[in-house]
């Protein structure tokens, strides 16, 4: 029996939620072919995340993957064009190709590896909804990206918001203590792993948040999910479920920033680490975004 890989677009645990239709694309021709479908992950979020895609035979980190059988076959969704030539997003790529999305840059990567990968609408993941957030709408404040920020205030003041419409507001945590935005002491949702975290976010009657994983796994659910973003919001999939709200251009030093961080040109990341991020106008493009222009877009969903 044959093994087919395939590893995401990146590092982060949202790269590997907005690859997962190459990675059931994978999983549908082994289940055809009767070979087995495995997922190379390249950061431990994503291998925690693993055991919620239905389908897959196992996963394996990419630091220890061994060189693969003469029947094997690995897909590398960083071994494009696309990918190598382009940081997704830049001014570069967009004089390129365009102004493309993340499910339309995979689609085309999908067709020349010969995926017939669906776009058009999420498979959810593996979940056991968590009770008791039927009427919850719950914000994703926090990022891995430093660069990415919204103020307490503003998240503050979008809570009251939704306690207006006679919904509750909660925001995900990895640890149970409430959260101060604004001096407004939010409840928080315990979510400590991506596993836990799909299950909260499943179980919700909304999302709002940053772009970041856990908002991109929100989506992914099929939850109504609002995503807050710079100007180039390249990670957006725009399906019914869905809306955006986005900030202002970025300014010619977080141009540069972004250009002198880029790493498309590694394929493989192995013993890769990328260098800390941070944002020279101190996320100023999200600034802007209003909370009522974010509860407006939130309204049109719930």
């Amino acid at each position: 029996m044959a093994r087919i890989f395939v590893a995401p677009v990146s590092l982060g645990l949202g790269d590997l939620v907005v690859s997962l239709p190459a990675v059931d694309a994978v999983v549908l021709e082994a289940a055809h072919t009767g070979d087995e479908a495995w997922l190379v992950t390249r950061a431990a979020s994503q291998a925690l995340l693993a055991e919620r895609i239905e389908g897959l035979a196992g996963w394996v980190d990419e630091e220890v993957l061994a060189p693969p059988a003469a029947a094997d076959r690995v897909i590398d969704l960083r071994d494009h064009p696309l990918q190598r030539d382009f940081w997704w997003g830049s001014p570069e790529f967009e004089r390129a190709v365009g102004r493309l999305g993340i499910n339309d840059i995979l689609a085309r990567i999908c067709t020349d590896f010969g995926l017939d990968a669906d776009f058009t609408r999420p498979r959810p993941l593996r979940a056991r909804p968590r009770p008791g957030l039927e009427e919850s709408v719950v914000l994703v404040t926090d990022s891995d990206g430093a660069f990415k920020h919204w103020s307490a205030e503003h998240w503050s003041s979008l809570a009251s918001e939704v306690r207006a419409w006679g919904l509750d507001a909660r925001v995900v945590t990895r640890s149970r203590p409430a959260v101060a935005l604004g001096g407004d002491g939010i409840a928080a949702v315990c979510a400590p792993t991506p596993g836990d975290a799909v299950d909260v976010l499943t179980a919700c009657r909304a999302v709002v948040g940053l772009d970041t994983g856990l908002t991109h796994i929100a989506a992914q659910q099929g939850t109504p999910t609002v995503t807050i973003s710079r100007a180039s919001s390249v990670y957006f999939r725009p399906w019914p479920h869905t809306r955006v709200v986005t900030g202002t251009a970025c300014d010619d030093a977080c141009v540069a920033a972004e250009a002198a961080y880029a790493y498309n040109d590694h394929v493989s990341l192995r013993g890769f680490t990328p260098r800390p991020r941070a944002c020279p106008a101190d996320g100023v493009c999200l600034a802007g975004i209003e909370p009522a222009t974010v509860a407006a877009a939130l309204q049109d969903l719930v």
